[in-house]
């Protein structure tokens, strides 16, 4: 019904528009032709200013022309000793005048002649002038001139007149057209704002049936998108069970297989286990970043350390870390993390080798990846950064979202970043952090030194595989471990006198995110209470705003030893709760 309803609206609105449009397209033709008309009309009135201007001139100078002709006929009775001279002067005057009026006269042809006329009946009673002298043949002579030039002189002046009268009756037709186009250009004025009016009130009608269609599918795609997250929380947490366990049965059995094969198989499958947890990890990354769930928490952090791990993921030696006593203000996971995928990339498209530096600039430290590869052409250098992409004729593994986790990160950091390349000459990825204070600890302490170093751990894990792994990874960093599996545990070990230095829990126990609970109820059993880790599988908006909120530690599943050991290291070293 309200499909029929909302295309009925349709099809009376473009009608309606089809005619506001014509009516705007008359309306815009209507002022051009008003805008030309109006310039016509002000054309036409300089024009007639001009006649009226030329009329005035004429009349004015046939004045003077016959005053200075008067002077001439007295002249000629001066005595005889002046008249000559008298006769020249008025002569002069009178020419003078005849010029200007031929000046004035030159508009257009029909006073031209007139004027030349006039001109031509003076001279010629001028020619005469001895003649004009004897008193018979001068009475004849001046009849005759003298009703020549009148008739001259009234030629002019109705030519004249019909001069004036052609400019301004050509203007007057002017005002009448532009006197007609504005009226017309008035009512279709009135006849659009009356469709707008029309157009406008159904729009807002159908906008209302949208906005309650609108309404409806945001309603249906909310609880989608509500059950989409529900369902990949549980998939997440379920999935990142047996691969974080894997992760560290791995790290835990490399530190212990003998010979030579052995443990090449096992680097071969810690490697694929790596390949495995790392895109899945990026997915999550990047959801996460864009998702606006990750918060730095900048610390003291010595890249040594950072470039001593990234080092050990590339057991190989096709990554060159030079030694940095630096420390920087940063946050240390999100740092790993951009500096871990530079390198991979590094190593993947540029030529299988890499460089991880560090050096001081400008009271700052820029961090630098480089490679010696084909380089990226200027074209591709803001769209490697991109969601999804790998340039053409590259390695094909992966997903080609490192970079685009990379430039996320940098912004999260404030830290820009800076790529130098060029085709055939590599390239260099820098990213610029703040210094800290302080002095670089030392590297190649043991990771029982960097983590536990006999400190007692309670475990809390419902998983009997991952409870079992994180356990022999936490007393692989030197840990005494006492394992539960659920709340009664816990209470049961800390009635019997267990006083924990540290507490690692997992959020989901019992198919609830209740870990955060059980933490809080077992610190506050204890005078003191211990620090606190919470890992977890599941990476929903609300389950991320609760582990922030917490106040502790976290960590997502799949969880990497070093990775563990560092944050046992924060933790213990009063940075988290």
């Amino acid at each position: 019904m309200q499909l029929s309803r909302t295309s009925a609206l349709d099809v009376r609105n473009s009608r309606a528009e089809m005619m506001l449009a014509g009516a705007i397209a008359l309306v815009a033709l209507l002022v051009i032709a008003l805008m030309l008309a109006f310039n016509d009309q002000q054309r036409l009135h300089a024009r007639t200013l001009e006649t009226i201007g030329v009329a005035r001139s004429v009349r004015d100078e046939t004045v003077s022309i016959g005053q200075a002709l008067l002077d001439v006929e007295a002249s000629r009775r001066f005595p005889e000793a002046m008249r000559e001279s008298a006769i020249a002067d008025a002569k002069s005057n009178a020419r003078a005048h005849l010029e200007a009026l031929q000046r004035h006269c030159a508009a257009t042809e029909t006073l031209a002649a007139a004027a030349a006329r006039i001109v031509g009946l003076v001279e010629e009673d001028f020619q005469h002038d001895a003649e004009r002298l004897a008193p018979r043949a001068s009475a004849e002579f001046s009849r005759t001139y003298r009703s020549n030039l009148r008739a001259a002189i009234e030629e002019l002046r109705l030519g004249v007149n019909a001069f004036n009268d052609v400019a301004r009756t050509a203007e007057r037709r002017a005002r009448q057209q532009l006197d007609q186009i504005a009226i017309a250009l008035g009512v279709l004025a009135l006849i659009a704002v009356g469709l707008s009016a029309l157009t406008l009130r159904r729009e807002r009608a159908r906008w209302r049936l949208a906005r309650d269609a609108a309404e409806a599918a945001r309603a249906n795609a909310s609880a989608a998108d509500a059950a989409k997250t529900r369902f990949l929380a549980v998939a997440s947490h379920d999935m990142r069970q047996p691969l974080h366990a894997l992760t560290l049965y791995l790290s835990a059995l490399e530190r212990r297989v003998q010979g030579d094969e052995a443990r090449d198989i096992v680097k071969k499958m810690e490697r694929a286990t790596q390949s495995m947890s790392g895109m899945f990890a990026t997915l999550l990354d990047l959801a996460r970043v864009q998702a606006g769930a990750v918060t730095p928490v900048p610390m003291a952090t010595p890249l040594q350390e950072i470039f001593d791990r990234i080092a050990a993921e590339h057991p190989s030696g096709n990554l060159q870390v030079s030694p940095s006593p630096f420390i920087a203000h940063t946050d240390p996971m999100l740092l790993e993390r951009a500096l871990s995928n530079l390198a991979a990339n590094a190593i993947k498209h540029g030529g299988g080798k890499a460089r991880l530096e560090a050096r001081a600039v400008e009271g700052a430290i820029d961090v630098t990846v480089s490679d010696d590869g084909p380089g990226i052409a200027p074209e591709d250098q803001e769209r490697i950064f991109d969601e999804f992409i790998r340039l053409d004729g590259r390695n094909s593994d992966g997903v080609g979202l490192g970079l685009a986790i990379v430039k996320r990160i940098s912004v999260l950091l404030h830290a820009p970043l800076e790529l130098v390349s060029a085709p055939g000459e590599g390239a260099r990825f820098s990213l610029r952090l703040p210094r800290a204070e302080g002095e670089a600890l030392t590297p190649g302490a043991s990771m029982q030194e960097q983590g536990l170093a006999g400190a007692i751990v309670l475990l809390l894990d419902d998983d009997a595989l991952a409870r079992e792994a994180i356990a022999g990874a936490l007393r692989d960093l030197g840990g005494e471990v006492t394992s539960c599996a659920n709340e009664a545990q816990i209470d049961a070990a800390l009635a019997g006198g267990l006083l924990p230095e540290l507490l690692v829990i997992d959020l989901r126990i019992d198919g609830e995110l209740q870990g955060i609970a059980i933490a809080a109820r077992a610190r506050a059993k204890l005078a003191i209470p211990p620090p606190t880790i919470v890992i977890t599988g599941d990476t929903g908006p609300e389950t991320l705003a609760a582990l922030r909120a917490s106040g502790h530690a976290w960590l997502i599943k799949p969880v990497a030893t070093h990775i563990l050991a560092e944050t046992i290291r924060m933790v213990r070293g009063g940075r988290a709760a």
